[in-house]
């Protein structure tokens, strides 16, 4: 070892600290980050908070765990010293105490654990112990050590369990590795718990995410890293019976675990600490490289490259699933550094920054301090289902293959797979190329455009992790980039919005009506929409209404129904005041819609606001002066300005700037409705300005047909939330797959507004199957409490009636997916024979037996498939059974506390009736969503209140802190 940087386990936020070790210089320097690159690779910029020099030769130290300026050194001509580091400003860094060893000797190695015991490890001298452990809160930090270890044996290598920090790993002798319990305090020598055989015995690293598992390095010039299990190391005495290579607790080896290409060693194993199984090591020939090991659900059988060679018969689950080298050795010629600039250090940066990658910082043998990026995702290539290639790594580059035609004006507007895309280029000519030829377009891994390039099942899993529910708003957040999603959420947060103001006149409620409903003046067949036997006319309701709401009057086409179109045009999203209208235009211009906030304003009548938004717009260069100013505030416009407007039109590849233009051309409102420049909000609120009646309706019964024959998300303007939209959302449901949508956005009205629609609960039912096969269980909950909820008429009444309402969660059976419970109806039809291996005759008994015998009665069988509960991941015992010991227990006090456990939640009643001593706890069942093991509720109690690991064995799931 020439030097050595540690990052600071006490830093955090904005103080960032790491330390310098030099042993050419006997120095130690204490520093603080002043900038850390973000990029792939880059320099650190650092300051020096302390420095402590002329020291002894160094050859091991450890910083301590709960004070950062103690630091423990173990020397190369005598044992080990604690030392304090501060700054001049504070008296300067000095000695606190010198370890008392019997014969001073080279500290090999040295280790603080969480509890401040130190371990000191030293060279052998005749029969004296060579491991020393100190407890250095004691006054007297030099006072004699507490436990003395390893008599007439080489400690090479020590570290403290960081969870057990009474427990420690040694390397011992050249030839073993051990693991000692220092907790009995009677035995100064500790007791050995587990031992293993070999030869690499140096640099041990444990895995402070899973303490189960930890490394350790050949001596020098003998590149090789072992892993070892500690669950499958045995003690010394059963050792000493079994066959070694049988019971060594190796699961992986490493031989060499570098380029060997000429004579190196391993100086130094870091264990992640953010990624479980992820090991740096660093060589003496500079090569720094990283292993990423995981545990498969089953174990392997013999075939890994990396397995233990002669295992005995035991095969491990343990593989590696990736190396990689982030640096070559210097002797590579090809990729190789130059010898005085190759890593002779390196730690991990403990902090989290972003899910993509963590930090390294490294230090080469020039002493210059660079930071590394190791990325946690593969770099992969991939082509998607557009034929679009995608290359991945930190970010992504997708390329799309040349246009087969020839590239037109409007060819060449930007296409929206990608984020900022072709920003460099200076002129539509060369966007055009780049284009043609397929240049590659990067995007970052946040960019909402990706999800037009993710699978549609991972899509709508994600989004339900994300909150995808009954928010329009949030909604509208999550489907950011899809404009389709966009349009169908706004469209339905203003129905809400609207609803929520007041929508019921007299006895009609006209909540989540769309305009063709409105228009026409049919409500639809719900009992929910007409509230009371008293006659009230429809077309009185909606005058009523408007009257409500003191909505202006009418300004546009001569019309006989003025306050209908009124109210359609408050649902088409119509502003019909000055300070709405800017505040409208503002919002749009901050989402970079400038062309559209101006259409906005010209479309209102409101010329000036345009006016003046364009000249804001201009000045701060924010959109180029096309000559548009001098057309809008032109009141009759020449032959020349018109054909301006018509090359302009046709050159442009905006659409709210094609329809401006159109507009201006023409002065007729009419032909901007032939085109599709606008989405149907503006072509529907321009229909109710200026279309007579006649021409109105029918433009209103051709786009509604369009919509749902097109499954078009926007004809929800039309169609509304009723049963119109349930037609609309079939033919979507049919073109995109998209259930999770449909089934979210029609739960607005189902079944408060929209009667007795199988297909509403068809939806529902496949929707919740969905996220139990994504385990999204507490979103599955969500929906059913805020569904409940939003299915109530006046008066909080639900709908149906039901005597019992449906529970919120329920168990279901692994195999078959029936709800478990003799009180629901959902499949509870008696299995198949070949379900079970049955012949008929034997199948009606069995299924006799399923749904009347005294098991399905308790639960503790599905009543379709006959299959058991899982059984109690602490007491082994079914799950729904009676708890033997509590029924011995209670049989003396209640009888009728021996009664079986029944699966589910308990009702309030059933927790009254567990008052009197009893635990409600004893009733109830519980499941840990990560890893799905599921446990009587008192007994997982008991247990994560001691313990954070799952009770199942080789489970490492933490589901205590989950």
């Amino acid at each position: 070892m020439e030097a050595a940087v540690r990052w600071s386990p006490h830093g955090g936020g904005a103080r960032k600290r790491f330390l310098l070790v030099d042993v050419a210089d006997s120095s130690l320097t204490l520093n603080q980050i002043d900038s850390f690159p973000k990029s792939r690779r880059g320099k650190v910029e650092y300051h020096a908070v302390s420095h402590y020099s002329r020291l002894p030769p160094i050859a091991a130290f450890d910083w301590s765990k709960s004070d950062e300026s103690i630091v423990a050194l173990g020397f190369g001509n005598r044992s080990a010293s604690l030392v304090k580091l501060r700054s001049n400003d504070e008296g300067g860094s000095e000695t606190l105490a010198t370890l008392k060893v019997k014969q001073p000797r080279k500290g090999n190695s040295i280790a603080f654990s969480t509890q401040d015991w130190l371990a000191l490890a030293v060279d052998r001298t005749r029969s004296d112990v060579c491991l020393f452990i100190y407890d250095t809160r004691r006054a007297e930090a030099s006072a004699d050590p507490i436990r003395r270890l390893c008599a007439a044996e080489l400690v090479s290598s020590v570290r403290f369990f960081p969870g057990q920090p009474q427990e420690i790993v040694t390397g011992t002798q050249r030839a073993f590795v051990r693991i000692y319990d220092l907790r009995d305090a009677a035995s100064q020598s500790g007791t050995v718990v587990a031992q293993a055989s070999t030869r690499n015995v140096n640099n041990i690293a444990i895995d402070p995410l899973d303490e189960n598992y930890f490394a350790a390095a050949g001596s020098t010039a003998d590149p090789c890293v072992t892993v070892w299990d500690r669950r499958w190391m045995l003690s010394p005495s059963s050792s000493s019976s079994a066959s070694s290579t049988s019971t060594n607790g190796a699961v992986l080896e490493f031989n060499p675990v570098v380029s060997n290409a000429i004579e190196t060693t391993v100086w130094s194993l870091r264990y992640s600490g953010q990624r479980r199984g992820r090991l740096a090591l660093c060589s003496s020939t500079g090569e720094l490289k990283t292993i990423d090991m995981t545990q498969g659900s089953e174990p392997l059988q013999t075939t890994d490259q990396y397995g233990r060679s002669g295992s005995g018969g035991r095969s491990s689950n343990c593989y590696v699933s990736e190396t990689r080298v982030l640096e070559a050795p210097y002797h590579d010629t090809r990729h190789g550094q130059e010898s005085k600039t190759r890593i002779v250090a390196y730690d991990w940066v403990n902090e989290i920054t972003d899910s993509y990658s963590q930090p390294m910082i490294t230090l080469r043998a020039n002493g210059a301090v660079h930071a590394l990026q190791v990325p946690t995702a593969k770099p992969c290539a991939g082509i998607t289902p557009r034929q679009d290639m995608i290359l991945a790594f930190d970010r992504l580059t997708i390329t799309e293959p040349a246009a087969p035609s020839q590239i037109t004006g409007d060819d060449t507007a930007p296409h929206h797979l990608a984020g900022d895309v072709n920003a460099g280029a200076s002129n539509e000519d060369e966007k055009a190329n780049s284009v043609e030829h397929g240049a590659p377009r990067l995007c970052d891994r946040d960019s909402p455009q990706l999800a037009r390039l993710l699978s549609p099942g991972t899509l709508r899993q994600d989004r339900c992790r994300q909150g995808y529910l009954f928010d329009c708003k949030k909604n509208a957040d999550i489907v950011a980039g899809n404009f389709q999603l966009e349009r169908l959420w706004e469209i339905v947060g203003r129905y809400e919005t609207i609803a929520k103001e007041g929508m019921i006149y007299g006895s009609w409620d006209l909540s989540y009506l769309g305009i063709s409903a409105l228009w026409f003046e049919q409500f639809g067949t719900s009992p929910h929409r007409h509230l009371s036997h008293s006659s009230t006319k429809p077309a009185k309701a909606i005058v009523g209404l408007g009257a409500l709401k003191k909505i202006p009057a009418f300004e546009g086409e001569r019309t006989s129904f003025p306050e209908h179109r009124q109210l359609c045009l408050l649902m088409c999203g119509w502003k019909f005041t000055v300070d709405t209208l800017e505040a409208e235009c503002q919002e749009l211009i901050e989402r970079g819609l400038y062309y559209q906030a101006i259409v906005q304003a010209v479309l209102h009548d409101h010329k000036h606001i345009a006016l003046n938004l364009l000249r804001t717009l201009i000045r701060s260069k924010t959109i180029e002066n096309i000559g548009l100013g001098a057309l809008l505030a032109t009141d009759e416009m020449n032959e020349a300005q018109k054909e301006m407007c018509l090359w302009m039109a046709a050159d442009t590849s905006d659409p709210a700037l094609k329809a401006l233009l159109t507009f201006l051309n023409t002065g007729d409102w009419r032909d901007v409705m032939k085109t599709n420049y606008l989405h149907l909000g503006y072509r529907m609120a321009l229909g109710l300005r200026y279309l007579n009646d006649t021409e109105l309706s029918g433009f209103i019964q051709s786009e509604t047909a369009r919509g749902v024959k097109n499954g078009d998300l926007e004809g929800l303007l039309l169609t509304g939330l009723g049963e119109q939209a349930m037609d609309l959302f079939q033919t979507y449901i049919a073109k995109t797959n998209d259930l999770q949508t449909a089934v979210l956005a029609t739960a607005f009205t189902n079944p408060k507004y929209v009667h007795d629609d199988a297909r509403w609960d068809m939806w529902k039912q496949t929707y919740l199957e969905q996220m139990l096969g994504w385990r999204c269980w507490a979103q599955k909950a969500r929906f059913t409490v805020r569904h409940n909820r939003m299915a109530r008429v006046k008066g909080g009444k639900a709908i149906p009636p039901s005597p019992s309402p449906p529970p919120q969660t329920e168990l279901s059976c692994l195999h078959c997916q029936a709800a478990l419970g003799t009180g629901s109806g959902r499949y509870i039809n008696p299995p198949r024979s070949s379900d079970l291996g049955l012949t008929p005759a034997s199948a009606d008994r069995t299924a006799t037996r399923i749904s009347s015998g005294p098991a399905a009665h308790t639960g503790t069988v599905c009543l379709r498939c006959g299959r058991h509960l899982p059984r109690c991941g602490i007491c082994l015992t079914w799950l729904g059974t009676p708890d033997p010991a509590r029924a011995v227990s209670a049989s003396s006090t209640s009888p009728t506390s021996t009664s079986p456990r029944t699966p589910g939640a308990a009702t309030p009643n059933k927790l009254e009736d567990c008052g009197g001593g009893v635990d409600v706890l004893a009733q109830l069942l519980t499941f840990c969503v990560s890893c799905g093991h599921g446990f009587h509720a008192d007994h997982a109690r008991m247990w994560f209140a001691k313990w954070d690991v799952c009770p199942v064995a080789d489970c490492r799931c933490v589901c205590g802190v989950k």
